[in-house]
């Protein structure tokens, strides 16, 4: 047993495995002394190259390994940080029931919203857009400075005077708005142009997205029979 062996012995038992290529972590698991102890016993030992690649393969594999179970817990726990978002959202909706801006919103953005990647939702009706920027304010809570806005125009129109146009409309600043998407002009004759563009509302907010989820499952859950 170890605990017989006088000190002099394990070292020698400790370099003998090293020059058999096994790594300091797998020799600790066999004798009962430091990482320190190993590296100072072992620190003029050269190993050959086939031991040195069997080394760090073993260090890749469990690296790779550790990573896929940090990612899989990191996974599990989102998932259920989404799983209580949306069932705290379910259960608010039989009391928001009663709120006709609510219901008229939710159903607006059920219809026309992005259903993934962040909140957000693109119209050229400017009453829809005022609508929903209330909405955003009023029920999702969402700050003057979270909003972010992109402009869709053909080739021609005036950017400028657009921008300012829809930044009147929204309240969202100039400085909000990101890089506008304008669409080339092709051969064939262009039709009813809309005149100030598409706008597209965006709020980077992924737990937003999940509670207005709920929200629409819950309304679902709660619509009469």
């Amino acid at each position: 047993m170890l605990q017989t062996k006088k000190r002099w012995e394990i070292k020698e038992e400790v370099i003998t495995f090293r020059k058999l290529g096994f790594s300091y972590k797998e020799i600790m698991r066999f004798f009962p002394v430091a990482k320190s102890t190993v590296s100072n016993w072992c620190k003029d030992i050269v190993l050959a190259k086939s031991q040195i690649e069997r080394l760090q393969e073993r260090k890749k594999q469990g690296s790779y390994a550790a990573g896929l179970k940090g990612s899989k817990a990191n996974q599990d726990r989102r998932a259920e940080e989404v799983r209580q978002i949306k069932e705290s959202a379910k259960s608010e909706v039989p009391l928001l029931m009663n709120d006709n801006f609510w219901i008229a919103g939710l159903m607006l953005y059920w219809a026309e919203g992005n259903k993934s990647h962040s909140v957000g939702i693109s119209n050229s009706d400017q009453n829809i857009i005022c609508f929903m920027m209330k909405w955003f304010r009023k029920i999702c809570k969402v700050s003057d400075q979270k909003f972010r806005a992109r402009l869709h125009l053909h080739s021609g129109q005036n950017e400028k005077a657009i921008k300012i146009y829809w930044s009147e409309i929204t309240g969202i600043s100039i400085p909000q708005f990101h890089k506008s998407h304008i669409k080339k002009e092709g051969t064939g004759h262009r039709k009813n142009i809309l005149y100030n563009g598409t706008l597209k509302i965006g709020i980077c907010n992924l737990n937003l997205l999940y509670k207005i989820q709920g929200w629409i499952e819950g309304f679902i859950d709660n619509m009469p029979a």
